[in-house]
């Protein structure tokens, strides 16, 4: 049960550079590691989860590889619960991704829910990236997925990233999700802390969770993106769990062994794709 617009809305919500020092004083202020902040919101229909975060490279480079369908499958393989990754490449900065997700055991492609995505770059310029991916159905029952990004330079070796995930929930999932929270995921936890100053579980705990396990997927895609071909899956692989790990409460859901063995069969998988 782990996995879970438009670019006018989604500008409106955030004025790049005009915005970035209110932005920065809050990823200082944040009580996790890697110079990131997180929060997530649940409305009637829409969960919502939202990283603020720093990383050490130039803005072109982060630019070249999240401006790119490829490199989002790549960083998606890494989601235990992600079974397989395929994209289409279309016209226009727009491709299909085709999205397998399942369970966090080893899963074969055609035992896992197949989700259609569209991967836009919306903008793509030398100071701002604005990328969506998106489709109208989500894993378990869920609607309208939606991941959306967005990049611009703080100096010549930093970049500002701000990544969202939401997914909508019908009344029927919202209440089978509630009733597994209660019983057999009542110790599933997210991130940031609820009004009693305890950590958020239930709806919001899940999307926290999904949404920090793609950053990751996203900051060892980078760390390793230079390793030798014939290394760089493995290194890859290894990175992502070191940096789960560090989120043992909330993360850790195979061992250590277990998790690249899998990953390392699912990707066979997907390469007969």
């Amino acid at each position: 049960m782990s996995l879970l617009s438009g670019m006018a809305v989604f500008g409106q919500d955030f004025a790049p550079q005009a915005r970035h020092a209110e932005m920065l004083e809050r990823i200082e202020r944040s009580p996790l590691p890697g110079r990131i902040e997180l929060e997530s919101t649940e409305g009637n229909r829409e969960i919502l989860g939202k990283i603020h975060a720093l990383v050490p490279y130039g803005f072109d480079e982060v630019a070249g590889v999240l401006g790119s369908a490829a490199s989002w499958c790549e960083t998606a393989f890494l989601h235990p619960n992600v079974k397989a990754c395929t994209h289409d490449e279309g016209v226009d900065r727009a491709s299909t991704l085709h999205l397998y997700v399942g369970r966090r055991f080893f899963e074969a492609p055609d035992e896992a829910a197949a989700l259609q995505l569209l991967f836009e770059a919306t903008r793509v310029d030398e100071g701002y990236l604005e990328v969506s991916v998106g489709g109208a159905r989500g894993p378990h029952g869920t609607r309208n997925f939606r991941m959306q990004l967005e990049a611009f330079p703080i100096d010549a070796d930093e970049t500002f990233v701000r990544f969202r995930y939401s997914v909508e929930i019908g009344a029927l999932t919202r209440f089978a999700l509630r009733v597994y929270f209660a019983t057999g995921g009542r110790h599933r936890i997210g991130f940031s802390l609820d009004e009693d100053g305890e950590p958020v579980r239930g709806l919001r705990g899940m999307i926290e969770r999904n949404v920090m396990r793609f950053h990751l997927g996203l900051k060892a895609y980078l760390e390793t993106r230079h390793e030798p071909q014939a290394r760089r899956l493995q290194a890859r692989l290894e990175r992502w769990f070191d940096l789960s790990e560090r989120h043992p409460e909330q993360l850790r859901e195979l061992d250590r062994d277990r998790y690249l063995d899998q990953k390392r069969r699912e990707w066979r998988q997907q390469q007969r794709l």
